[in-house]
């Protein structure tokens, strides 16, 4: 286990470019590794979570159009700057179940799994083969 602790890591379930209000309600859950107009993709950690354990969040949803105006609102939506690492961060930051991607444009973290379903699966796995130990034990 990394720096990370007991948070968890905010982890996208859509690919495209991140939007300023999708980021801006993520913003609320923790801190942000990537900034609008950023290219994400399902399984890449777009955050750190303030609780414990992964969430899958969608970076990329759009601000839901109508007729009504409002006057201040669409104004103030404000992101704090993204948190960016070097490799060696990353790397003293990643869980074992990621993996780090380095590109000539950019350094990510994403998770080595990146189908959401196949890695809760995975996780289910992990914890009945920790409980059945325990009760081994026990």
């Amino acid at each position: 286990m990394g720096v990370a602790g007991d948070k968890g890591k905010l982890v996208s379930n859509a690919s495209g470019k991140a939007t300023l209000f999708a980021l801006t309600s993520m913003a609320e859950r923790g801190q942000l590794f990537v900034s609008p107009g950023d290219e994400v993709y399902p399984g890449m950690v777009v955050g750190e979570a303030s609780r414990a354990g992964d969430m899958e969040v969608n970076p990329v949803k759009a601000k839901a159009s109508s007729n009504m105006r409002t006057q201040a609102k669409d104004e103030k939506l404000y992101v704090p700057p993204a948190r960016k690492m070097t490799v060696e961060e990353l790397i003293a930051y990643m869980n074992e179940d990621e993996k780090i991607e380095v590109t000539p444009v950019s350094i990510r973290l994403r998770k080595a799994e990146l189908d959401s379903g196949i890695r809760s699966r995975l996780a289910r796995g992990k914890k009945s083969k920790i409980k059945a130990a325990r009760e081994k034990k026990g």
